[in-house]
């Protein structure tokens, strides 16, 4: 009997063992893109990248842009927390209130 639960412990310590190195493989995919594209998206660049809700992609957006999602809590650290239709990122890029010039000159 003690056979037969060392080999479903080994058989579910390799199942987990698959599962974090598929888990991990993405995390090191994500901090590698992050990493490489920070060379080109300095802290004073007009836009921004967005990792998608499912860690495997990203979303391009312009620093207003991406501020007012955050703000209606689309976003939390540089990552959508909850995916936003297309519709609700192109509303996102049309500035809420009067333009700038607007405000200054009426």
């Amino acid at each position: 009997i003690e056979s037969n639960e060392g080999n479903a412990l080994i058989q579910r310590l390799k199942q987990q063992s698959e599962d974090n190195r598929e888990k991990n493989e993405l995390l090191v995919q994500q901090k590698t893109f992050m990493n490489d594209v920070s060379a080109s998206f300095g802290p004073f660049d007009s836009q921004v990248l967005i990792m998608n809700e499912d860690g495997k992609g990203f979303t391009l957006l312009k620093n207003p842009q991406a501020m007012r999602l955050k703000k209606a809590g689309f976003i939390k650290d540089k990552k959508f927390v909850k995916q936003p239709t297309q519709q609700e990122i192109d509303d996102a890029l049309q500035a809420d209130g009067p333009g700038f010039f607007e405000g200054i000159f009426g």
